[in-house]
């Protein structure tokens, strides 16, 4: 754990005040902190800046400082390297952070003297087919499928491994981890799953139907197919709450597995449940 990166939501730690601590905390046990370039240069240490891709692939771990949004877009752009990262809550909720302010460095400590284990979490995969080419992303919460902004219900076909599972319509889809089930898939009455769990759940949302309102919960290993009925190109495909690209009409959705999963550090005595059950009472 020589090399420890750092990566900070600007607009929770203004002065990087906390930033700066974290660097001197680093220092002081000869460690090598990375930041990025821009704070490195505001704290007067340009020899500890580097390019995110730098702190993301070169760093033993990442400390991570902000919410739940911050933590999740570093995490899933570091499991690429299997980089494992430490989220320090500054926000509101924090579901994914394993410390706060009060107890960061004593959890910096323990993280650097090897008191902790390595908790992979199930990532999926995202491709936007038509005739010409793919495009692919990667989400650790949810890929969602909804209409955009005219009042029309979207009517989805879903497959999975090519067999027809049901159709809905309504305001569309969600296809969520068990990191995201805590999210936007617990808002729309989506289960909540323990995050160790390689499945995946289908939660629709608003639908017409009075009967039709359950989720489906299917193994990490199934592939889903979502075909829009009757689109005229006015639904979205969102990866983790970011709307990446309009569906057109002869685009198909498909969703598997990712091949990268993400790397959380977790300290001894941190429980799942303990945080669920703290964390919702504040919701």
């Amino acid at each position: 754990m020589n090399k420890i990166g750092i990566i900070v939501n600007r607009t929770k730690d203004t002065d990087l005040k906390i930033t700066n601590s974290i660097v001197k905390w680093a220092k002081c046990r000869k460690r090598i902190p990375m930041l990025a370039e821009d704070a490195a240069q505001m704290l007067d240490i340009p020899k500890y800046g580097a390019t995110r891709s730098e702190i993301l692939s070169d760093s033993d771990f990442i400390v991570v400082l902000g919410g739940d949004g911050t933590i999740l877009n570093a995490a899933r752009d570091a499991s690429v390297y299997e980089t494992p990262v430490l989220g320090i809550n500054l926000g509101h909720l924090g579901f994914l952070a394993e410390a706060e302010i009060e107890n960061m460095f004593k959890s910096l400590d323990t993280v650097i003297n090897g008191n902790i284990t390595i908790e992979s979490r199930f990532m999926l995969e995202a491709s936007l087919c038509n005739r010409d080419k793919n495009k692919v992303y990667n989400a650790l919460n949810d890929v969602v499928i909804s209409r955009g902004a005219l009042l029309r219900v979207i009517k989805i076909n879903v497959y999975i491994n090519d067999e027809m599972a049901f159709s809905l319509n309504g305001d569309g889809l969600i296809v969520s981890t068990p990191t995201g089930s805590t999210a936007y898939s617990l808002s729309a009455g989506g289960p909540i799953l323990s995050p160790d769990l390689s499945v995946m759940s289908l939660t629709p949302i608003c639908t017409l139907s009075l009967f039709d309102r359950s989720s489906i919960v299917i193994s990490g290993d199934e592939l889903i197919k979502a075909d829009l009925i009757g689109s005229k190109g006015d639904a979205f495909l969102s990866i983790d709450g970011k709307a990446e690209s309009k569906i057109e009409p002869d685009e198909k959705v498909i969703i598997k597995k990712a091949p990268y999963k993400a790397q959380f550090i977790k300290l001894a005595g941190s429980s799942f449940y303990n945080v669920l059950r703290n964390k919702l009472s504040e919701r």
